[in-house]
């Protein structure tokens, strides 16, 4: 379990649902891009802002 200081310094989180399926599919293409799930999913929202003019 993560201490207060550890859970202050990671900042806010975002969880979601995944099959097993997806999980691997996920960690897979993180893998591809050299980066863990957290920053595929930074990667990708940060990409689609920019495709929908959102900054």
């Amino acid at each position: 379990m993560a201490t207060e200081k550890q859970a202050a310094s990671r900042g806010p989180q975002l969880n979601i649902k995944l099959s097993a399926e997806e999980k691997k599919l996920a960690e897979e293409v993180a893998k591809k891009h050299g980066l863990n799930t957290s920053g595929l999913v930074r990667m990708l929202v940060m990409a689609e802002a920019r495709r929908l003019g959102i900054e």
